[in-house]
């Protein structure tokens, strides 16, 4: 067996590409230089990694999986450091379990796979093999390696942060964004506002539209909401049709200035949807954080107010600081 000597290019082996899996176009890899093998059983795999180390290894799942799973195992203990790769379209628990506890595969991808992620999922796995066969390699390709996993993780935090419909941040953002706004208030005495925000009439919107449209106008007023605050505040959605957003700022001055804004966005936007034109509208409660403010009172406060501006005619923002006395 020849492995690849460092800074030569490691090819990619595939292992029963039969008819069934006819709509992978592997040509794919080709146009990007990487040089593929094909080969049909196991004796010929075998006899060309003898010849030749790859730098990965494609198996696809048949009805007789064992042979492949056997394979990827030879695979596993005679050049551990080609990456296997196992495509299947069955779900099955055992097949999963045996890939996984035999074959140790590196990647188990479901079929059908779009060429894209199947491009990325290679690449990866190629990039492995070079930091294991390339010890003089291997310092640069951990950095990169690493900083791959780093972004992978703060993309999931990310995700994790947000609300997938609206792309704001969701609820369990806002209670640890709204404890350290509290913290920071008390402990160098930094003002901040809170708006909490509701679409109006958002229940008759459904159900004269459908929830699809419901969906589109949430995604539009998180929209607007993202365009109309600075970089220093934060936006989220609060639950359900409730919206929040935190802004820094003396006392509630800059909070009534977003809110306006808002307003005025919203009472012009109409929202096409299946030749329908859809016009939406949301009352809003502020209130600015007090010295003997705790968090839950802050956001009773802001209840407060969006309750008064529901009740007293809707489509309007409300300061708690200016109904406190009828309260």
């Amino acid at each position: 067996m020849s492995p690849n000597m460092p800074g030569e290019p490691a090819y990619i082996l595939i292992f029963k590409p039969d008819s069934n899996h006819a709509d992978i176009d592997f040509g794919f890899l080709t146009r990007q230089g990487i040089d593929i093998q094909f080969a049909g059983d196991k004796k010929t795999m075998i006899r060309m990694m003898q010849v030749k180390q790859a730098g990965a290894v494609i198996a696809f799942y048949e009805s007789e999986q064992n042979s492949t799973i056997d394979f990827l195992r030879y695979i596993m203990r005679q050049h551990p450091d080609t990456q296997r790769i196992y495509l299947t379209s069955s779900l099955d628990k055992e097949v999963v379990e045996q890939v996984i506890n035999k074959a140790h595969v590196n990647y188990l991808l479901t079929l059908p796979v779009e060429t894209e992620h199947l491009g990325k999922i290679i690449s990866k796995a190629l990039k492995r093999y070079y930091f294991l066969v390339n010890p003089s390699n291997r310092y640069d390709d951990l950095a990169g390696i690493t900083a791959d996993l780093l972004g992978d993780v703060n993309k999931f935090r990310d995700e994790a942060n947000r609300d997938s419909l609206t792309k704001l941040l969701n609820r369990r953002s806002f209670d640890m964004m709204l404890t350290t706004a509290v913290n920071q208030f008390r402990e160098r005495s930094i003002p901040f506002s809170l708006a909490i925000m509701d679409l109006d009439n958002f229940k008759k919107l459904n159900d004269t539209y459908g929830h699809l449209a419901g969906d589109q106008v949430l995604r539009v007023f998180g929209q607007i909401i993202t365009r109309n605050i600075r970089h220093e505040d934060s936006a989220f959605r609060y639950g359900g049709e409730e919206f929040a957003v935190i802004t820094c700022g003396e006392r509630s001055k800059q909070m009534a200035v977003i809110m306006g804004r808002l307003h005025q966005q919203v009472r012009r936007k109409k929202i096409q949807f299946e030749n329908q034109q859809i016009r939406f509208a949301f009352s809003a409660g502020t209130a600015f954080m007090r010295d003997n403010y705790s968090m839950t009172q802050l956001i009773q406060s802001a209840d407060a107010a969006l309750y008064y501006a529901k009740k007293h005619g809707k489509d309007q923002v409300i300061s708690y600081e200016t109904i406190e006395p009828d309260l």
